[in-house]
């Protein structure tokens, strides 16, 4: 037992536990990629539409389209892009890396303002803030911030304390190149000047000091933003659209009441991190508040410790805290005020993009008062060399380590669970207009399938769509290259010879024009395509219809006919569906061949039997009601489904009971047939 306090400190002190936090956090970032988030907003995808120009060979300045966006990122993109394909998950990875490296700057950052205690405790914050997880997943340019943040404080609070030139070039550059990541980044003069006066204010001989180093940042940066500032000059239309757009200074936001706008604002932005958060579902599961009750104690200890600059603790007899003048707690003080700007003076606040920029400095105010909690519980335990004083500090520790395991939990809940599962999530990620470019990719057998990329090749069949789909959801043209498509109105029918895949829009009168582009005989079959939601739609609409036609295949001799033998059935078979809903379901498949003519249409009921007792029914036209028997022509082949909700198949005691009625007076038509039940299996 001599040995455990030497482990125990070596286990706490060391890098050790930073490599654990670093790997939590990237655990955090990664795990369930592909499923949380959902979809593809398009603002991701207008990013991937500009990376495919970039590949093409144009290599702008700024990118003017989607109300201007600065290039850094998009140029990852373009690199991702390149690599992996069109799919969600190239937009989105270089979030990720970005997350990850912005976990260790803010380590960094957080080391030489303070000490690697705080360190420590800043970087477990920032690895189980919901906010940051989030920005590391999605394919927002606005993650760059909080890296360059980071990377240029840490640089220029190195060059204030040790006066080499080498980290006033580094701030320097790095403050630079911080514009070209995140309009929000325009309100950064605003904290540098603050933290100015204030050096002026209580550290003049200082300044002085540092004159020459401050000269050499103000070089660097202007070098790195000269050709943005030119840019900008040339084209203010571009760059500084967008700011007028969502200003609380425009009459069309405040609404001719601008104080109790910014009023309102102010409350609201404050009380983000506490009580209420970003309602939006892109950015934030809706009105979450940035910390949860466990982390906002820690964060209202922290900022009293900021505001009071007494940041004494103690730790087996050496001071833990800050030494002398209060530089570095002013600076997380008005660097997160003045980046907090950006969401305050703006619609929606709070607005977790726009007030990205506060991330690297604001949590340090939980790891500042988790260090005090630890300190304080430290200094109250026995000072003597024995095990037991060891463990009497470990337990001391387990009150804020305590507290961050409340902030992993309620993030891990609320994120990939919560959040993961919620409908409008996917609905405002655009998940539907994603989940229709899956089903034409996997159609054509290549390009993203809504799961993964797929290998090919591609087998040429004929997609079709409306042109208005693809202006509606910019995840469209990304992610279905537009040579593979043709758009209605056609003049002149495609190729049946390798399948058509139809894509239309559901709430117009399509029959007419897509049947006359389609040879008969023809094997046709319809579903509804996936559900989409817009930011102000009441409820959720299908997005298309898809039509799929293709050559008459082989058949198998009739198990049933009906009518006078104007409609055989080919084959019934039911597959089970259990992940559809929670008790399980199940889809009969019908393939029906037209005989002889039909002058009336017919609804299909399809009665599920069990032991002779009836389980579940369904009635519906064939085709999900959209091929109806009137239009039917001699040799067609037509798939109809059937979904039967709360029925898990039993072969063994189970039949189907199908037949027809006519639509219109409920008369029915002919016998129905009886069959037993046969499975099929999913593809």
């Amino acid at each position: 037992m001599k040995h455990f306090k030497p482990k125990l400190a070596t286990l706490w002190s060391g890098n050790g536990i930073v490599v654990l936090l670093l790997l939590l956090g990237a655990g955090l970032r990664l795990v369930g990629w592909g499923d949380v988030p959902p979809g593809l907003y398009h603002d991701e995808a207008y990013n991937g539409l500009d990376a495919l120009k970039v590949l093409q060979g144009h290599f702008p300045l700024y990118f003017a389209a989607n109300n201007g966006r600065e290039p850094l990122f998009l140029y990852l993109i373009a690199a991702s892009v390149g690599v992996l394909g069109r799919s969600p998950l190239a937009v989105r990875l270089p979030s990720f890396f970005v997350g990850f490296l912005t976990l260790a700057a803010t380590y960094d950052l957080t080391r030489v303002l303070f000490n690697r205690r705080v360190a420590r405790w800043a970087l477990a914050v920032l690895a189980v803030t919901f906010w940051h997880i989030h920005l590391s997943r999605m394919g927002f340019r606005a993650v760059l911030l909080p890296l360059f943040t980071a990377l240029f404080l840490a640089q220029a609070v190195r060059g204030v304390k040790t006066g080499r030139i080498r980290h006033w070039i580094a701030a320097g550059t790095l403050y630079g190149g911080m514009w070209y990541t995140y309009m929000a980044a325009r309100f950064t003069p605003v904290a540098l000047c603050a933290v100015l006066v204030y050096i002026l204010l209580t550290r003049r001989r200082a300044a002085l000091v540092h004159a020459r180093g401050a000269l050499v940042f103000c070089a660097a940066a202007l070098l790195v933003l000269l050709p943005l500032g030119v840019y900008t000059l040339q084209n203010p239309e571009i760059v500084l659209a967008r700011t007028g757009q969502v200003t609380i200074f425009s009459s069309e936001i405040h609404q001719g009441h601008f104080w109790a706008t910014l009023a309102r604002h102010t409350w609201n932005t404050a009380a983000m991190f506490f009580i209420q958060g970003d309602r939006i579902w892109r950015h934030n599961l809706a009105w979450r508040p940035v910390w949860d009750p466990a982390l906002g104690l820690a964060c209202v200890i922290g900022i009293g410790v900021a505001l009071g600059g007494r940041f004494r603790a103690r730790a087996r007899n050496r001071q833990a805290g800050t030494r002398g003048h209060a530089l570095p707690l002013v600076l997380i003080v008005v660097w997160t005020a003045a980046m907090a700007l950006p969401t305050l003076l703006a619609e929606d606040a709070p607005h977790f993009l726009r007030g990205v920029g506060v991330l690297p400095t604001v949590v340090l105010f939980p790891a500042l008062g988790l260090a005090w909690i630890e300190s304080r519980g430290i200094s109250a335990v026995s000072q003597s060399a024995s095990h037991t004083s060891a463990i009497r500090q470990w337990a001391a520790r387990g009150i804020p380590v305590f507290m961050l395991l409340i902030g992993l939990t309620f993030t891990v809940r609320d994120y990939f669970i919560t959040y993961a599962q919620a409908p409008l999530a996917y609905h405002w990620l655009e998940g539907g207009a994603v989940d229709l470019a899956g089903v034409l990719n996997a159609a054509r057998g290549v390009g993203w399938d809504g799961a993964r990329m797929l290998p090919g090749p591609d087998n040429g069949r004929t997609l079709i769509a409306d042109r208005g789909l693809w202006e509606s959801w910019e995840a469209l043209p990304f992610l279905v290259p537009v040579e593979r498509m043709m758009f209605l109105p056609l003049d002149v029918p495609p190729p049946l010879d390798t399948g058509l895949t139809f894509a239309v829009w559901p709430y117009r009168d399509w029959q007419a024009e897509v049947f006359s582009l389609i040879p008969r005989p023809v094997y046709l079959s319809v579903r509804a395509g996936p559900d989409v939601r817009g930011d102000k739609d009441p409820e959720p609409f299908m997005a298309a219809l898809l039509i799929s036609a293709e050559p008459r295949p082989e058949v198998p001799t009739a198990v049933a006919n009906f009518g006078t033998g104007e409609i055989s059935l080919r084959a019934a078979l039911v597959r089970p569906e259990m992940r559809a809903m929670p008790k399980g379901g199940a889809t009969v498949r019908l393939w029906w061949d037209c005989r002889a003519p039909l002058d009336a249409d017919y609804t299909v009921f399809v009665h599920y039997l069990r032991d002779g007792e009836l389980l579940a029914q369904h009635d519906m036209p064939p085709g999900a009601g959209y091929l109806l028997t009137s239009g039917w022509q001699v040799g067609d082949l037509i798939l109809d489904e059937h979904f039967l909700p709360d029925v898990v198949p039993d072969p063994v005691r189970d039949t189907l009971r199908i037949g027809f009625y006519r639509t219109d007076i409920g008369e029915p038509w002919g016998t129905w047939a009886e069959l037993g039940v046969i499975l099929e299996t999913e593809p």
